[in-house]
Formats: structure tokens, C-alpha cells, sequence
């Protein structure tokens, strides 16, 4: 279901909200905008920092849609 979530992103360029497991353990929310994908990472625009961020796929938790792009 997630990487159905971040395809809708990278290919219509819209934001989705994730929760993720940082590399420390601790768990983060955030608004992201996919810029690519590949089988274990996803490069993405954070909109809480306003920088590129590369996260790795397993350490997606959720992803949705948000509800204004759905």
C-alpha cells in the first residue's frame, strides 16, 4: 500500500504524508513530495525542512494521500 501511496506522488508530483522510523529509532511525520523511487530508496522533497531527503523504503511505516490530492 505504500509504495502505491509514492507512486501517486512521483507521478502526478503531488504531496503525501509518511511516517517513518529514523536511523536513531525515533519516528517521524512528514509531508513529502516524491522526486524518484527505485526498489530500496525514495528521494524525496521533506516540506518540513524544505530539503532533499533520501529515505529508505523499509523504514516507511505509512503513507497516505493527502486529502486535497486524493
Amino acid at each position: 500500500m505504500n509504495s502505491y501511496v509514492l507512486q501517486h506522488s512521483l507521478s502526478l508530483g503531488v504531496p503525501v504524508n509518511i511516517i517513518y522510523e529514523a536511523k536513531d529509532g525515533s519516528l517521524s511525520q512528514r509531508r513529502v513530495t516524491v522526486r524518484r523511487m527505485d526498489k530500496k530508496t525514495a528521494l524525496v522533497w521533506c516540506h518540513k525542512r524544505n530539503a532533499v531527503r533520501t529515505i529508505q523504503l523499509v523504514n516507511i511505516l505509512a503513507a497516505e494521500k493527502q486529502k486535497e490530492y486524493a
